[in-house]
């Protein structure tokens, strides 16, 4: 008798402390005679169009994704300040149409005294990447934007120079094309996932 004393204690503590804890974590609702537990769960946050993991077909592709999300870490923010930056100047170019030229090499002046140094930094590749990120934020081509800023003559010889690198001012981001795993990237940043 003693021994089941002892069991029953035991088993009755067990089943104590059980409901205490268990009480403390969750809070109860009593519905028509029955005890609900009730349970905050944090909220879910769905983004249409982006996947966690994508999946690759190979351990290079997957390489080629990791690096292009460093690169794209890298440059984004450059992109997004070169969007802000023609914004200002479309802006200040709507408020006195006369003095575009004026205001286009204020704005050039400022990039180049503050960022200059950083963009030169930069790989070909992560140069290439610039291009289309801000092919994507503005609208426009590097091309347009040179031509639109400095006339058709200076965006034609930034092209000839580019083609003799084999690279394009002309190019074109496509998101849902072979540019997936930029747009993909990017989404993440700006909604904070990576």
């Amino acid at each position: 008798m003693d021994n089941k004393f002892k069991v029953i204690l035991i088993a009755f503590s067990i089943v104590l402390i059980t409901i205490k804890s268990f009480s403390q974590a969750y809070r109860f609702e009593i519905i028509n005679g029955d005890t609900i537990p009730v349970v905050d769960m944090p909220a879910v946050l769905i983004i249409p169009g982006i996947k966690n993991a994508p999946k690759f077909k190979n351990k290079k592709e997957v390489v080629k994704y990791n690096r292009l999300t460093r690169y794209v870490k890298k440059v984004y923010p450059y992109a997004q300040l070169a969007s802000q930056k023609l914004k200002e100047c479309e802006a200040e170019i709507k408020k006195d149409p006369e003095s575009r030229k004026k205001a286009m090499r204020k704005v050039e002046k400022a990039l180049r005294k503050r960022y200059g140094s950083a963009l030169k930094k930069l790989t070909v590749n992560q140069g290439k990447l610039l291009l289309l990120l801000i092919d994507r934020q503005t609208g426009f081509t590097t091309f347009e934007l040179v031509q639109e800023l400095r006339g058709s003559f200076n965006a034609s010889m930034y092209q000839g120079i580019a083609i003799l690198f084999g690279h394009s001012l002309k190019l074109n981001y496509e998101p849902n094309g072979k540019d997936w795993m930029i747009e993909d990237i990017v989404r993440k940043i700006e909604y904070g996932i990576i």
